[in-house]
Parts: structure tokens; sequence; C-alpha cells
């Protein structure tokens, strides 16, 4: 599809244009956040990097550095937010530019309504906005979508980078173990947990222990945690579900909660309309099942969860491609 203007044509996807295109939108988002108040400390991680990033710097070595090399970015830029802010909004550009030339290269965007539906997909306004923040979710998305886009050559330099910035990364590759594999990993971990007691499960599962971690108002979802370790697989099992559909926007209506329902019923519409049938994929589904079981609080669960659901319409893509050769 070209954008016209008087003799000059260019693609709406092409890489430039979409990098752009990124940009505004984080700035645009930006203003409006000011405007109504979401100042630059409105997630608390964010106050956390800006105030402990140096004294926590200059204390990491070789092995505590995985999963605290943020803090390092931080203090590097002398924790100035502006230049943090900026930094994100760059990563999350080009981040967008991997994901269309992905889908060019794999299926092609002469669909005319489809590309246009991926377009809606790209921009989910959920990660605009954490882009437009003092947080490493942006990195983190960034290193997952190279790494399934790329050559593995360099793609295994970004997963380390992935690991770096947090040690979820272990749960997010869930989705590279391949079915056999996957199996045996399962067996073996419920065989482990039918041999220990259920004080030790608890212990090692950490869920008497678990507290209502709903720390913002609009956050309505059920938990489920005063149910110990039968809510958190009721978590495991309900939470993927709500946030892949959207459908926690009923349980929990909330402006605040309306662009990340807006993100994922673009993407199962996108889908639909590709493939006919729902964007569902089991070890990515797996993957959000653990880190429901880990978490009770919805609000965490989604965050967390973006760069699953963010690398899911490339898994989708590739799978299709595998079996049907589309």
């Amino acid at each position: 599809m070209l954008l016209k203007y008087n003799n000059f044509r260019v693609s709406l996807y092409s890489p430039s244009l979409i990098f752009f295109a990124s940009i505004s939108a984080c700035l645009f988002l930006l203003l409006i956040e000011r405007l109504v108040g979401i100042e630059w400390d409105f997630h608390p991680d964010a106050i956390t990097y800006i105030t402990l990033s140096n004294g926590v710097a200059s204390n990491l070595d070789i092995r505590s550095v995985f999963g605290s090399s943020f803090y390092i970015l931080v203090d590097i830029l002398n924790s100035k937010v502006w230049l943090l802010i900026a930094f994100n909004i760059f990563i999350y550009s080009i981040t967008n530019v991997a994901l269309i030339l992905f889908l060019k290269k794999s299926i092609g965007l002469h669909k005319g309504k489809l590309g246009i539906l991926f377009l809606l997909v790209v921009f989910n306004p959920y990660r605009i906005h954490l882009s437009v923040h003092v947080l490493k979710d942006t990195l983190i998305i960034f290193g997952l979508v190279y790494f399934f886009t790329t050559s593995r050559i360099y793609s295994w330099l970004l997963l380390l980078l992935t690991f770096s910035l947090t040690n979820r990364t272990a749960i997010y590759l869930i989705t590279i173990i391949s079915k056999k594999n996957l199996i045996i990993v399962a067996i073996s971990v419920i065989s482990f947990i039918a041999l220990q007691s259920e004080e030790a499960i608890f212990s090692i599962l950490n869920v008497q222990d678990q507290v209502d971690m709903r720390f913002r108002d609009f956050d309505q979802v059920p938990s489920f945690f005063e149910f110990g370790l039968l809510g958190a697989f009721i978590r495991a099992i309900v939470w993927p579900f709500l946030y892949l559909t959207g459908v926690f926007f009923l349980l929990s209506p909330s402006i605040m909660y309306l662009p990340i329902a807006v993100g994922s019923l673009f993407l199962q519409f996108w889908h639909f309309k590709e493939y006919r049938r729902p964007a569902l994929y089991f070890k990515v589904y797996l993957s959000m099942s653990v880190l429901a079981f880990l978490m009770p609080g919805f609000t965490s669960f989604i965050r967390y969860s973006l760069p699953l659901l963010t690398i899911l319409p490339i898994l989708l893509i590739k799978e299709n491609i595998t079996n049907h050769g589309k």
C-alpha cells in the first residue's frame, strides 16, 4: 500500500516511515500522559532505577550483572530521565522496524487491510506507554524480537542481552523448547514435585506467603491469592486467556486498562482474519502461565507477559509457514 503526495510515493510499510511513525507515536503519548498528570515516576520501578542505579552499578560483579544490567545503563546515562526515555523510544522504534521487515519477508504486505491490521498489532498502545518510561521492558522486547527475526549469529548475543536485563528470560525461553523436550521437562518437574512433601512444595513455589499484589486501584481482576497454591494454579489457567483475548477488561473496566485490552483485540482480530483461528500458541500460553503462577497481581502479570505477546505474531507466522508453507 502506497501513500501518495503529489508525485512522491512511499510505502506505508517502509522501514523509515515505520521508524519515524513510531517516534511520533511515542512523543504524542508522552505529551498526552504529561497533560493528564502521568509523570516519569508513575511506575515505582522507574523511581528505583533512578535513585539506586549508582549504588547498584558500583557494586555489581560479573556474576550479579545478569538481571541487573539496566541499572548500569541508567548509571551510564547519569540517571537523566529524558535521556533514558529518548533511548527507550529509539529502541522501541527499531523494534517496530524489525517486526515490519519480518512480516514483509514472511508473508508480504500486499493484502491491504491485513497489513493495516498488523500495523495495529505492531503499534500496541501498552508497548508505547512503557517506552516513554524509565523501564527495561522495551529493551527486553527488543532483544527477544531480534532473537526471533535475525540470523542466529547475532541472535544469541541479543538473547544474552535479555538475560542481563531480567532472569525472567528463562521463562520466555519456554517458547523455543521443542515439544519433545518440553514434555521431558514437564514430566521431570511433575515427578520432582510429586516426591516432595506438601510443606516442601509450598516452600519451593513460595506461594504460601503470597499477598495481594494489586497495587493499582483500577486492577479488579481476581488474583485468587487467598486460595494459596490452588489460587496460583487458577491464575496459571485463567490469566493468560484473559490477557490474550482482552476479556479482562470486562472484569476490570478502566480507562487505564482499555489500551491494553485494545492491543490484545487487535492481535486476535488480525490473526483470525489472516488464518481463521484465534491467536493461541501453546508454548507462549505456558510461559504466561508460569508468570501468572508466580505473581498474584494482574497489572504486574500483563507487563511481564508483554514480551510474549509481542513475539507471539512472529511465532504464529513461523508456525503457519512450517505447517502450510504459506
